[in-house]
């Protein structure tokens, strides 16, 4: 999910869902540069799986002869992640389609799933895709605050069923217990709403509302498809086709929470009594979603700053670094309010905290597979 900071209130609002990555790191992340070459998606979704000749010959050179189950999966692994494969590169910002990513031989956990689906399925495997139901992680892009959500792939063979993932062992036996299968027409969306983050990321907003679009057509009773569609329309100025679009989000699921957090946002920027009234029935519910918001708190604290409330600002930092301790911005922002608190010994050890953590993610990846 996409938080979108908003630089005039306190509040954190407007949720997108977000497949793109595996799981971020903390480092806050610089706004990808766009890519030197367009890539436009298919805007029809049963061309997203295709895969065509050079792929076939590709994998048919690769795949291991008259055999099945494991041994067969990591040979079609090797082909796409070795060195004499494909050699697949991670590339956090690359959201393409199954032949796209064959012919750029990069992309993100999106690519990487749609690829491994659509040559399983080539090869004769009942092949489906899945979202991690991993804790909510939160980090920073640019001005976009971002909630993540992870995507991969299941391949069955007879009675066993596989996870297919960026990680050192990429076959594993899938655990039902912390995975949700998701139709083709959930990915699809998945897919569209990852596309349309970046293009929102690289500031083409009505390409970026396009793609939500998209997604909302592919499926339509996918909540987080019109929460995301909304907050484009947020940043349009467009407060009432926002509103449409977190009611048609709480219709297809009434406790989709993010949707609730943007709809009273949305609501009390509209200002009626009515909609004053409905905001109201809802800030309640809003209120403990944001509290789970570490950016939430971050912007409490700078508003405590500026209006030169240091205790307050310490504690609201403090929240956020509770949340979450890997964003060296909170760290930094903790040091200058506890000099201003005249707290040397304290600020020097939240130095100390500060660069252990530089450290740690210089030498870090980019990205940690699950």
């Amino acid at each position: 999910m996409i938080r979108l900071p908003d630089t005039k209130a306190c509040a954190v609002a407007g949720a997108l869902l977000f497949s793109g990555l595996a799981v971020v790191n903390g480092r806050g992340q610089e706004a990808a540069a766009a890519p030197a070459a367009a890539y436009h998606a298919p805007t029809d979704p049963g061309e997203l799986l295709k895969i065509d000749e050079p792929m076939r010959r590709f994998f048919g050179e690769r795949m291991l002869a008259n055999r099945q189950g494991r041994d067969q999966l990591r040979a079609l692994l090797e082909s796409i992640l070795q060195p004499n494969g494909l050699n697949f590169t991670y590339d956090g910002a690359g959201t393409f389609d199954a032949r796209e990513t064959f012919r750029q031989r990069r992309g993100n956990c999106v690519s990487f799933a749609f690829l491994v689906v659509a040559v399983a399925r080539e090869f004769g495997y009942n092949a489906s895709f899945q979202n991690a139901s991993t804790a909510e992680r939160w980090d920073r892009f640019g001005n976009l605050v971002v909630s993540i959500r992870h995507i991969n792939a299941r391949v069955e063979t007879g009675e066993e069923a596989f996870l297919i993932d960026l990680q050192p062992d990429p076959v594993a036996r899938s655990n039902s217990s912390d995975m949700q299968v998701i139709s083709d027409a959930r990915a699809f969306a998945q897919f569209y709403e990852a596309a349309g983050f970046f293009e929102l990321l690289h500031g083409d907003t009505a390409e970026a509302q396009r793609y939500m679009t998209l997604a909302t057509r592919t499926d339509p009773g996918f909540a987080g498809a019109w929460c995301n569609l909304a907050t484009v329309h947020r940043r349009l100025g467009n407060l009432a086709e926002a509103r449409a679009c977190y009611e048609r989000s709480l219709r297809a699921d009434s406790s989709f929470t993010f949707a609730l957090d943007g709809y009273v946002d949305v609501l009390r920027s509209l200002g009626s009594a009515e909609d004053l009234k409905v905001a109201a029935k809802y800030e309640r519910r809003a209120q403990a979603i944001r509290e789970h918001n570490p950016y939430y708190h971050q912007r409490l604290a700078e508003r405590a700053q500026e209006q030169g409330e240091w205790s307050s600002a310490e504690k609201s930092l403090r929240r956020a670094i509770a949340l979450k301790d890997d964003d060296p911005q909170f760290y930094e922002q903790l040091v200058t309010v506890l000099r201003q608190l005249g707290r040397e010994n304290d600020a020097r050890r939240a130095t100390a905290k500060l660069e252990k953590l530089r450290q740690r993610l210089a030498t870090t990846p980019n990205h940690i597979t699950r």
